[in-house]
């Protein structure tokens, strides 16, 4: 790299402020290369349309078989969970976030609140997609 800098001032003959912002435009564009092979992984164009497997989990509840045996309509089940309390977003089995059931447009929806490391998710399903 220092050659390449060398050549470039050499060749340029303009004054030194000049090259200097030349020296930074490489160097900066160097910096920028090795970024990129190295996040190479990151790239994900090929996965958008993926299809993924999206969960949010309500809430959980013990039940025995007879009492599984005994709902019908309108029964009611307790998933022990507060209510207003976040639910858990999930992408192929790993949480991603969490959010608050709402309604929207006569739809059960959740609307996210939080959502955990992104690149994190997006790293997971790439290494799933190889195997």
């Amino acid at each position: 790299m220092d050659e390449l800098l060398k050549n470039n001032s050499s060749n340029s003959g303009e004054s030194s402020s000049l090259d200097s912002l030349d020296k930074n435009s490489i160097v900066k564009k160097k910096i920028d290369a090795v970024i990129k092979d190295r996040a190479s992984w990151m790239k994900y164009d090929g996965f958008l349309d993926m299809k993924i497997l999206f969960t949010a989990n309500l809430g959980e509840t013990n039940l025995t078989l007879r009492e599984i045996l005994k709902l019908k309509k309108g029964s009611i089940i307790d998933l022990e969970k507060p209510a207003g309390e976040s639910v858990e977003v999930y992408v192929n089995s790993r949480i991603i976030g969490k959010g608050e059931v709402m309604v929207y447009e006569k739809n059960l929806a959740i609307r996210m609140n939080e959502v955990l490391d992104a690149n994190g998710v997006i790293y997971h399903i790439s290494k799933e997609k190889k195997r």
